[in-house]
């Protein structure tokens, strides 16, 4: 029977051969997983085989423009995890969890194809755009600073968020509740932002909104009335006329320890068809 290692090492040599076609991602997925081996705090020692597999792959990936389109080879986010049966919001947790404890990052060239070990500049800022959610003005001051000793990793959550802008609509709603006037512009600007699941594709953030609109559409007007046997009922489509949707895929913590109240363990080796990645619920805030 082979051993864990093995079998992760399997499953990724055979990711990497069959889907890929690519002995230079399998050298990386192997020198990734001989480090998670040899790593003081044994993170293998929890977690199932095929979910290691993919946040390794994806690890790989993630700093090697391996979900660009542009780039060869390529593979989306989806036919990663469907390959290895594994959730998109779980391999990328892992995923990132992994690049935190042995620094993986664009700038290390350790964990680049050979045959790429030069980069271009433009290459490598979209890299840092697309997976650290940052801006390309702000992309091009860390690659003006490449060569300093102090480059800043910067943690993405697995969380995304969703900020809802009121429309006029909105607000003539609320003229018909209290006095107008009575709200300061620094109220009216104080914008609502409601965590959900990481948004993979533009489809997600379409679910997650049509799921909760309903709620956010009571929290976003229990700030003025509290009574909710006096809201106006709307479906969708109504929702929209009345806010503005802004998403953002990329939620960043610079405190170290945002929304990681949970046990680690108990997340990765929970059951694939048991999602604990839930957003909090906002109802009693």
């Amino acid at each position: 029977m082979l051993s864990k290692i093995q079998t992760i090492k399997k499953l990724l040599d055979n990711f990497c051969k069959e889907i890929l076609n690519s002995e230079d991602y399998a050298k990386i997925c192997n020198k990734i997983l001989n480090e998670l081996e040899q790593h003081a705090s044994q993170p293998l020692s929890k977690g199932k085989s095929n979910i290691w597999a993919a946040s390794i792959a994806h690890a790989a990936g993630s700093i090697n423009l391996l979900f660009s389109a542009s780039s060869n080879p390529h593979i989306s986010v989806d036919e990663l995890n469907a390959y290895f049966e594994t959730r998109p919001t779980t391999t990328n947790k892992k995923s990132l969890d992994l690049r935190d404890l042995l620094h993986i990052s664009p700038y290390n060239d350790e964990y680049k194809p050979i045959k790429d070990n030069n980069m271009s500049t433009h290459e490598l800022k979209e890299i840092i755009t697309q997976q650290f959610g940052i801006s390309e003005e702000d992309a091009n001051t860390l690659l003006d600073n490449i060569n300093s000793s102090n480059i800043p990793f910067i943690p993405k959550t697995d969380y995304s968020a969703i900020t809802i802008i009121p429309k006029q609509k909105f607000w003539d709603w609320v003229a018909t509740q209290m006095d107008i006037n009575d709200i300061t512009p620094d109220t009216k600007t104080d914008f609502n932002v409601y965590l959900v699941s990481d948004i993979v594709l533009e489809t997600s953030f379409e679910e997650e909104l049509h799921e909760n609109f309903q709620e956010i559409f009571r929290i976003e007007l229990s700030k003025y009335i509290n009574e909710d046997s006096q809201f106006p009922k709307v479906n969708y489509l109504e929702f929209l006329q009345w806010f503005e949707i802004k998403s953002s895929s990329h939620v960043m913590d610079l405190t170290g320890d945002l929304l990681d109240d949970f046990d680690d363990e108990d997340f990765f080796d929970n059951d694939l068809d048991n999602d604990l990645n839930t957003p909090p619920d906002f109802s009693q805030n």
